[in-house]
């Protein structure tokens, strides 16, 4: 009996401290209830917070598109210069910061020059401003680059192409350069700047034409075309 005694006293002691520990939670509920609630809400209004921006992007960048492929349905049926404009605006000003506005820029700018108006063409590209994106920065410096070598300002050329460091885009950096090199009349820094050209363009197919170009204008400064590197299997 006595050891049932003690047995009894000590599940009266367990159940004493399971009812502190209990009346300990609920008192500490009582007290910061409300900001553990508050909390949870918080958390909850952030996470739907950042899904709607998130959908919120998604919607502007595909409205952007659809200005983009207006665009470009326009240019491509040769539409009034009002129409390209106003689109132009729109990407430019309401999609500021997607690379749709950088890529109409390039395109209406490729447009005018296909159409002999080469100032034009490198006016819009001069007005894009800061491009984040490296690549696109990089391919709107080469294309203002070459509009300058078509109206006849090599030296501006060669200062515009100066950042331009990304690998993908060496072999096209080096072609201008040697344009613009060979008509300040620098026939030996344009001979090396066509053979680092050759040397840097990827041996792949559909490069071939841009190759014997190369090697022509190369040719035409003296130079002698380096042998294309074997491909890697």
């Amino acid at each position: 009996m006595r050891y049932g005694a003690a047995d009894d006293d000590s599940m009266a002691i367990d159940d004493q401290e399971e009812y502190e520990q209990g009346e300990q939670v609920r008192n500490w509920l009582r007290s910061n209830g409300g900001s553990v609630i508050g909390g949870i809400a918080v958390g909850i209004a952030l996470i739907a917070g950042w899904q709607w921006w998130q959908a919120k992007q998604a919607m502007h960048a595909q409205d952007a598109a659809a200005a983009y492929a207006v665009l470009g349905s326009t240019l491509d049926n040769n539409g009034d210069d009002k129409r390209i404009a106003a689109t132009a605006d729109t990407l430019r000003v309401e999609y500021a910061k997607t690379p749709y506005a950088t890529l109409a820029a390039l395109r209406i700018a490729a447009y005018r020059a296909g159409h002999d108006d080469a100032k034009g063409a490198l006016a819009m590209l001069d007005a894009i401003g800061t491009v984040s994106d490296p690549a696109l920065a990089s391919v709107v410096r080469l294309r203002t680059a070459r509009l300058m070598l078509i109206l006849g300002r090599p030296a501006a050329a060669l200062t515009r192409i100066q950042p331009v460091t990304d690998p993908a885009f060496a072999s096209v950096a080096d072609e201008i350069r040697g344009d613009a090199e060979r008509a300040l009349g620098h026939t030996d820094a344009a001979r090396q700047a066509y053979v680092n050209a050759l040397r840097q363009m990827p041996a792949t197919e559909g490069t071939e034409p841009n190759r014997e170009i190369l090697e022509m204008k190369l040719a035409d400064v003296g130079g002698v075309a380096p042998k294309p590197e074997a491909k890697k299997a």
